[in-house]
């Protein structure tokens, strides 16, 4: 289920305002078969600033090592949109929540409170965010633009029949079927805990099933699901 309406541009988020719950009280707004998905545009880098008391002082210094004003936009609007909800479905405040990073840099909650799965993407001027309980989730998403060497990195990761695909689609159409079989494969990794070296042989796995996501004009995502079964 999408658990929230996309947020327009005009809609700039504020970090700070989540209703938080008395420390240790659990609000059940996340089913057990549920999976909550939530698109927010990246806000402008003046208005990140303020909120830097929300994050770790590590993720502070993550973002000071960014060169790049729009990659440290990015990440701070990725880990304050995590925090934020990471406390509305846990009540607990987002500065007190512990996060840590696995070596292929997959955030993580140490020890939380509940079973609450997360992973989350960026791209351009999107932050995309899956949350669901008990079972591993990722998630991907990608801003459709030119990819001059297409086929090299096809025939890297992308299967012969994923290749065929590629080959015999419209030029037109190609960077966004590119990044349809790109973020799939992405989220599927991210939610295994993977990276891409020594990925090149991955297919499909019975424990996963990998889904596209509809989001905003010029973007595409998917999201992967460890099932609670695995497929025949």
């Amino acid at each position: 289920m999408l658990s929230h309406p996309y947020s327009s541009e005009s809609s700039r988020p504020n970090f700070k305002e989540v209703a938080v719950a008395p420390a240790g009280s659990l609000q059940p707004l996340l089913g057990k078969s549920e999976v909550h998905l939530w698109l927010q545009t990246v806000p402008p880098l003046k208005e990140l600033l303020p909120q830097l008391d929300l994050l770790s002082p590590e993720e502070c210094r993550r973002a000071e090592r960014l060169q790049l004003p729009a990659d440290r936009r990015r990440f701070l609007a990725g880990r304050l949109l995590l925090r934020s909800l990471l406390s509305h479905y846990s009540g607990i405040p987002p500065q007190a929540i512990p996060l840590d990073h696995s070596s292929t840099g997959k955030p993580y909650w140490r020890d939380p409170p509940l079973p609450l799965q997360f992973n989350l993407s960026h791209s351009h001027e999107r932050v995309l965010i899956g949350l669901r309980l008990q079972y591993r989730i990722g998630v991907d998403l990608e801003w459709v633009r030119p990819v001059p060497r297409w086929q090299r990195i096809a025939q890297r990761y992308f299967s012969a029949a994923e290749q065929g695909r590629l080959v015999n689609c419209p030029a037109p159409e190609r960077d966004a079927l590119f990044f349809q079989i790109w973020t799939q494969k992405e989220a599927l990794l991210k939610g295994t805990g993977r990276g891409l070296a020594g990925s090149a042989a991955l297919g499909e796995d019975s424990r996963w099933v990998t889904l596209p996501l509809q989001v905003a004009g010029g973007y595409v995502a998917a999201v992967a699901l460890e099932l609670t079964y695995s497929l025949p």
